[in-house]
């Protein structure tokens, strides 16, 4: 029904417990895929990794098995204890993180309002994970 339909998935979920769990299985990365077009991109909200590694980790392994590249950005997420939040992001195009600051610059400042937080640099920098996090998902 919605086969090669979306550019972007963003799956802004609840921790994989009870009725939640559902969201984080291999079954569900599949789907996701099967909706994407060619090139699109997955995200999704995968915790904090510093407590949560084994969610992080089968996470991980899990869209693994249904796409190309697999990886996780971080951002400061005040909310929630143990540091950053990651975000897992996949797709079957390579370049998930890369975006030339000028690019990115050009794209920000058509947005409209005042951003506080969020900046050419922030961005790159949040693809920059930590050795925990990169230990991981070797």
């Amino acid at each position: 029904m919605n086969k090669n339909r979306f550019d972007v998935i963003i799956v802004d979920s609840t921790d994989p417990i009870g009725p939640g769990e559902v969201l984080f299985t291999s079954e569900f990365y599949k789907d996701c895929k099967s909706t994407l077009k060619e090139g699109g991109i997955l995200v999704c909200q995968n915790g904090v990794p510093f407590l949560q590694e084994n969610e992080l980790y089968q996470s991980h392994q899990r869209r693994c098995e249904h796409f190309k590249y697999s990886s996780f950005y971080v951002a400061p997420v005040p909310t929630y204890v143990g540091g950053f939040m990651a975000f897992g992001i996949a797709s079957d195009t390579e370049l998930l993180n890369v975006s030339d600051k000028e690019g990115l610059e050009e794209k920000i400042d058509l947005m409209e309002g005042n951003l506080k937080y969020y900046n050419a640099e922030i961005h790159k920098a949040a693809f920059a994970l930590p050795n925990y996090i990169r230990n991981l998902i070797k």
